[in-house]
C-alpha cells in the first residue's frame, strides 16, 4: 500500500510543482524583460534571437529562486485537495501516520532538491557569467569590473580578467613588508599564465626606498595564483559552482571577500536543498485530515504563514552570518535543522498518540 501511496501523492505533487515552477517562472519572465527588454534588443538587428537568448539564461537563476516556493505552495495544495475529497481521512483510517505519509512523500522531496542543487550549482553560474559578459540590465559589463584582491600579504587590482584565456589585462601589485608598510609596486600593461607563473608585460617597478622606478618588458611573478583559482575567488560566492568555492576555502589568504563568505555560501549551498527538503515535511506535519472547502482555505492559509515566517528566518539568519556574525556552518544550518526538527517533533506526536483512527489535531 505504502508504494502506492507513494505514486499516488508523487504524481499529484509532481504535477502542481511543474504548473507552478512553470506559471510563476513566466510571470517572473514577463515583469523582468519589462524593466530589461529595451537593452535586449539594443543594439541588434533582430528583435527574436536577443529574446530567446535572454529568457534562456535567465530562467536558470529565476528558477533557482522560485523552486523552494513553488515546491512548498505545490505541497501546500495537494493536501489541501487531499483533505477537501476526505482522502485525507480514508489514508488516516487505513492506519497510515503522518511519519509514514512523509516517507511515501520523501523520495519525490528529495527529487526536487536535488533539481534545485543542480540548477544552483551547475546552471545559474555559467547563465550569469554570460549575463555579466552581456552587459545587460542590473548584471553591467564585466569589462568595466575592477576587482580588488588579497593574495596573503599583498594587495592586487586587476582591470579585467578573461578567464578562458587566461589573461588580464591592467594589473597592478601592491607587495608589503611582514609589517604591512607598502615595499613595492608592480604595474603590468597584461598578464598571461605561462608554465606554472604569471608573466607581467610592460612592468613598471616602483619601490619606495629608496624611491626607484624600474621599467621591465618582461617580468616572471611566481606564486601559486592559477587562473582556475583566481576565477574562483573573483566571483560572487553566491554565482560560484560548488567545485571552485572548494578552491576558494582552502586557500583563506586569497580572496576578494573575507574568507568567511566564502565558507558561508560554500554551505550554504549545501544546505538549501535540506531546507526545502524540511519545509515540505513542515506540510505534510501540518496536513489534517478535514473535510469541505473550509479545511483547504484552512491549510492553505497556515501553510503560508508557516512559510513566511520560516523564509523570513532563513533570510535573517543567512544575512547575519553574511556579516560575519554567526559562524558559516551555524549560518547556513541552522534553518535547516530548526526546520527538520520542527517537522520531526510534528510527525512524533502522532507517533505517540494512541490509535483512535484520528491524526493529531482532528476534531472528535
Amino acid at each position: 500500500m505504502a508504494s502506492v501511496l507513494s505514486r499516488y501523492i508523487a504524481r499529484r505533487l509532481l504535477a502542481r510543482v511543474a504548473v507552478l515552477v512553470s506559471g510563476l517562472a513566466a510571470l517572473m519572465m514577463i515583469l523582468d524583460f519589462l524593466a530589461n527588454g529595451d537593452q535586449v534588443i539594443a543594439g541588434s538587428d533582430s528583435v527574436l534571437l536577443p529574446i530567446v537568448r535572454y529568457t534562456i539564461l535567465r530562467l536558470p537563476e529565476i528558477v533557482a529562486e522560485i523552486l523552494p516556493i513553488a515546491a512548498v505552495l505545490a505541497g501546500l495544495l495537494t493536501f489541501a485537495e487531499l483533505a477537501r475529497h476526505s482522502e485525507l481521512t480514508a489514508i488516516a483510517a487505513a492506519g497510515v501516520s503522518k511519519a509514514r505519509l512523509a516517507v511515501a512523500v520523501l523520495p519525490i522531496c528529495l527529487l526536487v532538491a536535488m533539481v534545485q542543487f543542480a540548477i544552483e550549482d551547475q546552471a545559474v553560474p555559467v547563465a550569469v557569467a554570460k549575463l555579466r559578459a552581456w552587459g545587460i540590465g542590473d548584471y553591467g559589463s564585466a569589462d568595466d569590473a575592477t576587482a580588488w584582491l588579497r593574495d596573503g600579504d599583498d594587495i592586487l587590482r586587476i582591470r579585467a580578467f578573461d578567464p578562458p584565456t587566461g589573461r588580464i589585462q591592467g594589473i597592478t601589485i601592491f607587495q608589503r613588508d611582514p609589517e604591512g608598510n607598502l615595499a613595492v609596486r608592480l604595474t603590468a600593461q597584461s598578464a598571461t599564465y605561462e608554465s606554472g607563473a604569471w608573466i607581467l608585460h610592460d612592468v613598471t617597478r616602483s619601490q619606495v626606498r629608496p624611491g626607484l622606478v624600474e621599467h621591465e618588458d618582461q617580468l616572471r611573478w611566481s606564486n601559486d595564483l592559477d587562473p582556475r583559482l583566481l576565477a574562483s575567488v573573483l566571483a560572487d560566492p553566491r554565482e560560484t559552482p560548488l567545485r571552485d568555492l572548494l578552491r576558494a576555502v582552502r586557500a583563506p589568504g586569497l580572496g576578494t571577500r573575507p574568507s568567511y563568505r566564502y565558507k558561508l555560501w560554500l554551505q550554504e549551498r549545501l544546505a538549501a536543498p535540506v531546507t526545502t527538503v524540511a519545509m515540505i515535511l513542515i506540510v505534510i506535519a501540518l496536513a489534517r485530515p478535514l473535510s469541505g472547502r473550509a479545511a483547504q482555505g484552512w491549510l492553505i492559509a497556515l501553510g503560508v504563514a508557516v512559510g513566511f515566517v520560516c523564509w523570513t528566518f532563513d533570510g535573517l539568519v543567512l544575512t547575519i552570518g553574511d556579516l560575519g556574525l554567526l559562524p558559516p556552518v551555524l549560518a547556513a544550518w541552522a534553518p535547516a535543522g530548526v526546520f527538520a526538527a520542527s517537522a520531526l517533533s510534528l510527525l512524533l506526536q502522532q507517533e505517540r498518540r494512541p490509535a483512535t483512527g484520528r491524526w493529531l489535531g482532528t476534531p472528535t
